[in-house]
């Protein structure tokens, strides 16, 4: 079961780097566990051509995906909480790299998320391609009026009202001092009707409440599993299962393994059983 390495180093000191970008290509389940909260002295991003990553910003759960970007602004904590198949690119920037640091998107003081629709969309992953082509051949120059091009192209939008109540949902469900709910325990903390909540929840991520609650319980299971401290029947109560065989059940369904299949696979070296 591989980790995330980030493409920052927590024990480096970032603040005279100018600017940095790579291009990701991560499949099957990956334990955020051990990724540290990071507070970053650049702007940085994430762009997504497929899959999708959760972050908790400034204590908010920020859900990006396929043709989105998620701008992060400096010295603004964040951390993983989960994602699904992430293909795209990561970057991070200084202002001092910049041709043009009037851009919008840069004198915001929260993280900007933006859907880029069709051709739209297609132009971008080219331009973020020449960004990170140029990059990694050297030509800095190039890199630099690329950047500013695609930094012109984001606009800060207001939020609707009720992404806050997702964001809040989505932090519950992923707070790991907590064992994942039920969607109504979700729904009367936040003072709407379970349904509500699930119609809510699906139209801004394309998940259901209880999809969510179930991908929470699934992540947790699986970063606990390859700790090897728990029995199963520990687990399936850690991740607010109290039927050890209807954890089994749960976690085969989704997995095509049993838990202790999965953990005996990670044991004898499979790395990544999914």
């Amino acid at each position: 079961m591989p980790a995330i390495e980030p493409y920052w180093n927590p024990q480096i000191d970032l603040s005279g780097h100018l600017f940095h970008m790579r291009k990701v290509e991560r499949t099957g389940f990956f334990d955020v566990s051990d990724v540290p909260e990071a507070v970053l002295p650049l702007f940085s991003f994430v762009y997504l051509l497929r899959g999708e990553v959760l972050l908790e910003v400034e204590g908010r759960a920020c859900l990006c995906k396929q043709n989105q970007i998620l701008l992060v602004p400096r010295n603004v904590p964040f951390r993983v909480l989960y994602f699904k198949e992430n293909i795209g690119y990561e970057c991070a920037f200084s202002l001092r790299f910049l041709k043009d640091v009037s851009y919008d998107c840069l004198h915001v003081p929260h993280p900007l998320l933006q859907t880029f629709e069709a051709e739209d969309a297609a132009f971008t992953a080219a331009l973020l391609e020449q960004i990170h082509q140029s990059f990694h051949n050297d030509d800095l120059a190039l890199t630099a009026s690329a950047l500013d091009l695609f930094l012109c192209r984001l606009r800060q939008r207001e939020g609707k009202p009720e992404n806050a109540l997702v964001s809040r949902f989505l932090e519950m469900v992923f707070n790991r001092n907590e064992k994942p709910g039920k969607v109504s325990d979700y729904a009367e903390t936040l003072f709407i009707t379970p349904n509500y909540l699930n119609r809510l929840v699906r139209a801004n991520t394309g998940h259901s409440a209880m999809e969510w609650i179930e991908i929470s319980r699934l992540n947790l299971a699986k970063s606990l599993l390859k700790q090897n401290r728990l029995q199963v029947s520990e687990i399936a109560a850690a991740v607010g299962i109290d039927d050890q065989s209807y954890f089994t059940r749960f976690f085969k369904k989704n997995e095509g393994y049993t838990p202790t299949r999965y953990r005996e696979m990670l044991i004898s070296g499979i790395k990544n059983p999914d």
